[in-house]
């Protein structure tokens, strides 16, 4: 059974199935703007792609394991991402990525390029296609955690 802290949540079927769809929102969102040729374009692609892959790594902990993390600590979203998807590296590499850039497109503008932006749309992508196998109605896991039931 999942367990509620102050850094973790328990999180169910409805609203990982939100989170899926804020995730692809995101991304779609992302995506036409790291084209543009202007600071704020790439800003706003590089910020969805945070939040992408943020809403992805809810959606993988939310189907493994029922819980996602709900800490101010972006370095306990990947504890526990790490924790869901072990010993495949992938996911906490790209929310890793996604995470080192967050404040620099969500606040600022130091080290915001084109290059850049492309990079964390890249990596969001990349937690997209992971989210997919992972949410994907017919996957065991939905039925092995007893807190997503409807």
């Amino acid at each position: 059974m999942a367990r509620q802290t102050a850094k973790r949540q328990n999180i169910d079927r409805s609203a990982i199935q939100a989170r899926l769809a804020d995730a692809l929102k995101f991304l779609e969102a992302a995506q036409p703007f790291v084209e543009d040729d202007s600071v704020s374009s790439w800003k706003v692609a590089g910020s969805n792609a945070v939040n992408a892959g943020i809403a992805a790594s809810d959606v993988i902990c939310g189907v493994l394991l029922g819980e996602c993390s709900r800490s101010g600590n972006h370095n306990d979203a990947v504890a526990l991402l790490v924790e869901a998807t072990q010993p495949d590296a992938a996911p906490r590499r790209h929310l890793t990525a996604l995470l080192a850039d967050k404040s620099n497109y969500q606040y600022g503008t130091a080290g915001v390029r084109q290059d850049a932006a492309r990079a964390l749309v890249e990596h969001a992508a990349r937690n997209w296609l992971r989210r997919q196998s992972v949410a994907r109605s017919d996957n065991p896991a939905w039925g092995l955690t007893a807190k997503l039931s409807s």
